[in-house]
């Protein structure tokens, strides 16, 4: 892996007064699967919206696909921590997830063959196709969570950015979702914010540690030491067997 797709150079950024990042560098490469862990309040999902360029740092450079996050519409997809709609919008889970491939060029619910093969192909990937005529508003945490995966991916992204994709599901989903962005790492780089370190070791290539400021270690260094360090608090290590 030499193809570097995200390059962030001493990024700080703050809210205020706030320091939130501190001097951040990070290259992601083509293809890989990074995890970034740290405890609340860390940065994390602040970087994750400087790489998307919904924020601009106060001090250092970041490119996505070597640009300076420009015309990147369809080249990445976002699953956001939290969802916040109307749970009354009339909007079924297989028009949710169609809704992927619209950019600013898109006749508004206007689409090719094509495009609602590969909406179809993303709802049976996640397991959600016997849910595509279900609205929106009916579905449980984790039917959610599935539903913005898979509209994430139905553009078919060159980069994949999730935050906490898997907080409202239960371990065998959880499982089951890791496993796929495992194989679509394969031809994708995916970016996954998490707090089960050991869970997400299993699958990541590397785990990005952040607490303000950033390390990022192979999974195979990953000590309890290292987690006390970044938490500042006393931890266990848990050894997940599946």
């Amino acid at each position: 892996m030499n193809n570097v797709v995200i390059d962030i150079k001493d990024v700080s950024f703050n809210y205020g007064d706030v320091v939130v990042l501190d001097n951040v560098s990070l290259q992601i490469f083509q293809d890989e699967f990074i995890g970034i862990i740290g405890p609340n309040a860390s940065g994390k999902s602040t970087l994750l919206k400087l790489i998307l360029g919904l924020l601009k740092p106060d001090i250092g450079s970041i490119k996505v696909l070597h640009s300076e996050l420009n015309n990147l519409s369809g080249l990445i997809g976002y699953v956001p921590q939290h969802i916040t709609f109307s749970r009354d919008f009339p909007v079924t889970v297989k028009e949710a997830v169609l809704m992927g491939h619209v950019t600013n060029q898109s006749r508004f619910f206007s689409y090719e063959k094509e495009q609602v093969d590969t909406a179809i192909d993303a709802l049976q990937a996640l397991e959600i196709d016997n849910l595509q005529n279900r609205q929106l508003g009916s579905l449980s945490g984790g039917q959610m969570q599935r539903v913005m995966i898979a509209r994430a991916l139905v553009s078919q992204p060159e980069i994949l950015i999730l935050d906490e994709p898997t907080a409202n599901v239960d371990l065998k989903a959880e499982e089951n979702i890791f496993c796929l962005l495992k194989n679509y790492s394969e031809h994708m780089t995916i970016v996954v914010v998490s707090h089960d370190i050991a869970f997400i070791s299993s699958y990541v290539d590397r785990v990005a540690c952040l607490n303000k400021t950033l390390i990022c270690h192979n999974t195979a260094s990953i000590s309890g030491k290292m987690i006390e360090e970044l938490y500042n608090t006393p931890v266990r290590m848990i050894d997940h067997h599946h």
